[in-house]
């Protein structure tokens, strides 16, 4: 993104209602990334910036990919089977997921 505040030429008036564009045009991409995650995540906005907020991503996406693999590991399932038993139901508690798992890990292994 181009900052028209950033131009040298303009003058004190003009340069003050280029900040303005520019502060105008940055609240719409910030808008627009957290409306996407919380699309993505199914949470409200509010809730996107607090978890952004507490949670270093980086982290949270390592954390995910050791608990996935350590899933995978444990129920020889791949980690497009694993996420989409935990996107089937997302009101799910640790025992369905655990029976789900358990469920397609016996269907795969019985088809060895």
């Amino acid at each position: 993104m181009t900052y028209k505040s950033h131009q040298t030429h303009l003058g004190p008036a003009e340069a003050a209602a280029a900040e303005q564009e520019d502060v105008r045009k940055l609240v719409n991409v910030v808008e627009d990334a957290f409306e996407r995650i919380a699309k993505i995540t199914r949470l409200p906005v509010s809730e996107v910036l607090h978890i952004i907020e507490e949670v270093d991503v980086a982290q949270l996406r390592n954390a995910t990919q050791e608990a996935i693999k350590n899933i995978a590991n444990a129920t020889a399932l791949d980690t497009a089977q694993i996420t989409a038993i935990f996107k089937a139901n997302r009101a799910a508690n640790i025992d369905d997921i655990v029976n789900r798992l358990h469920e397609e890990s016996r269907i795969c292994r019985a088809r060895i």
